[in-house]
């Protein structure tokens, strides 16, 4: 049976579509958690709380978060393996209910750094593993519109959690910072709970050698009662299938080394990793943490600075719905370099209006220079959410073999919660040591971003998770051994014939 066309997508609203949002509660945690200890560094009841703390020790409260989320990030490559990827997302939910219940109970600066670092664990795992289950299920055709959602889903979390923390600012408590760190343990009970109830990913159910079970799961996500969809669930699971015992076959069990011993996989772990590494050399995490501490160098009063910044986290939703619209039709290259280099001009003109027209204590300041700088920071959000942002869930997933996927992807989010943890933790020593010196720093890593998308990235647009495997150079069975391996035996005995895809080819 020759491999069939996919059925035209009839809408938007679709079993994996719906799906995908679920997961994207991940996203939303994600966002959120990143988002409320913003205002809170804003709020005058917190930081008296908490003694005022110097510019290292909130350094450590904000990137202890990215701390939890490399450990968390590190751990996913064994537990999306090992219990798949269902119970890899409700393990990783656990810690989110128990840490932000610690940070709304925080006595003490040490409580309020073990809260964080567990709910930072929580998102490292989730998002580990919930992007590679959306792309496993997506059909070629809306693959990056469900992974994308992961970033739409994070920027209403950030949204939620900014002006969660307009509210609490209204609310005259001294123990209105309480609020926004409870609220991050619903979504997580919320995924928790309700990730057990959907099906399994088929291709990790394949992998694991449960096949009945796996077309199943690829039937409930996909099948609609029509014999034309029928026929397609048929054909492509069967190729589904075949691939992956040809990947056992050839790769057998890969350890965490296999990652670096071929050109293909290198390559496969350079194209996920730094898309994720350039999301946070474009400054975005330093802009959302620390957004309030850039208001109050232009003599903001802290109500300002909770407005603009609820202001801002409102801009990063709209971006990322129309991002949803040309996501899946406009190359992946082209968004991204697009991005960088309207990042870095972007960045140029921040750091021209900061050292041209600085806010001096005491003295008068340049309104129409405070607008256009916020305006730029602004578009730094809405630049990020609706290109670069949507990528760093849609490269990393698609571009891994699914023995190799889980592995590589918790690789990838070690380097990004690596990068994001330096970040964090130097950023307001930085700031309070150079100023607006500090953003020629993301002019020059938005710059060179540019350069290494322009001339060292693939374009993996409108190939299936199987046919990207060319792209890299792997090796393709040859005529003969796809001629041994066309017969596939199924779960029942049945034996279906499929065609393999590629040719003959050398590493």
């Amino acid at each position: 049976m020759s491999r069939l066309q996919e059925p035209k997508p009839k809408g938007w609203i679709s079993k994996t579509f719906l799906t995908s949002i679920f997961l994207g509660i991940g996203g939303f945690l994600y966002g959120y958690d990143s988002g409320i200890i913003t205002p809170s560094l804003a709020l005058g009841t917190f930081v008296k709380y908490f003694d005022y703390p110097a510019p290292p020790l909130r350094g450590a409260i904000v990137s202890m978060y990215q701390a939890g989320a490399w450990l968390g990030s590190a751990s996913v490559g064994i537990t999306s393996d090992r219990l798949g990827r269902r119970k890899a997302i409700a393990f990783g939910c656990i810690w989110g209910v128990i840490g932000g219940a610690l940070m709304a109970a925080a006595a003490h600066v040490a409580m309020l750094i073990v809260g964080r670092l567990l709910v930072g664990y929580a998102v490292g795992t989730i998002t580990g593993v919930a992007p590679v289950f959306g792309a496993e299920i997506a059909k070629t055709n809306e693959r990056a519109k469900l992974t994308a959602v992961n970033q739409m889903m994070v920027a209403w979390g950030f949204f939620i959690a900014l002006w969660t923390g307009v509210g609490e600012s209204k609310w005259q408590n001294p123990n209105q910072w309480r609020l926004g760190f409870a609220i991050q343990s619903v979504p997580a009970l919320i995924l928790g709970v309700g990730v057990l109830f959907i099906s399994e990913s088929p291709r990790w159910l394949c992998l694991k050698g449960r096949n009945e079970e796996a077309e199943q799961a690829f039937r409930n996500y996909h099948a609609d009662g029509t014999a034309e969809t029928d026929e397609w669930c048929k054909s492509e699971f069967a190729t589904i299938q075949t691939s992956i015992q040809e990947e056992l076959r050839a790769q057998h069990s890969l350890t965490w080394g296999d990652l670096l011993k071929t050109p293909p996989f290198r390559k496969r772990l350079f194209v996920g990793s730094f898309v994720w590494a350039a999301a946070m050399l474009s400054g975005i995490s330093f802009v959302q943490y620390y957004q309030t501490a850039i208001y109050a160098t232009l003599q903001f009063g802290e109500e300002q600075q909770l407005l603009v910044s609820g202001l801002y986290g409102s801009v990063a939703p709209v971006a990322c719905l129309l991002s949803l619209f040309f996501v899946d039709k406009i190359n992946r290259k082209t968004i991204l370099v697009t991005s960088s280099g309207l990042l870095c001009l972007s960045y140029t003109i921040i750091t021209i209006i900061a050292a041209v027209f600085p806010a001096v204590p005491g003295q008068p300041t340049n309104a129409a220079a405070q607008r256009g700088l916020i305006a730029c920071i602004f578009a730094v959000s809405a630049n990020y959410s609706a290109l670069l942002g949507p990528m760093t869930w849609i490269i990393p997933p698609e571009v891994f073999t699914t023995e190799l996927r889980a592995k590589a992807n918790a690789v990838v989010q070690v380097i990004h919660y690596s990068i994001s943890l330096v970040i964090t933790q130097c950023s307001p020593i930085a700031l309070a040591a150079v100023g607006w010196k500090y953003y020629i720093l993301f002019i020059l890593t938005n710059g060179l971003c540019t350069l290494i998308f322009a001339f060292a990235y693939p374009e993996t647009r409108g190939k299936s998770l199987e046919q990207i495997d060319e792209i890299f150079g792997d090796v393709i069975p040859s005529a003969s051994a796809i001629a041994e391996s066309s017969s596939v035996e199924k779960g029942d005995g049945a034996i279906t014939k499929v065609e393999h895809r590629g040719s003959s080819k050398s590493e």
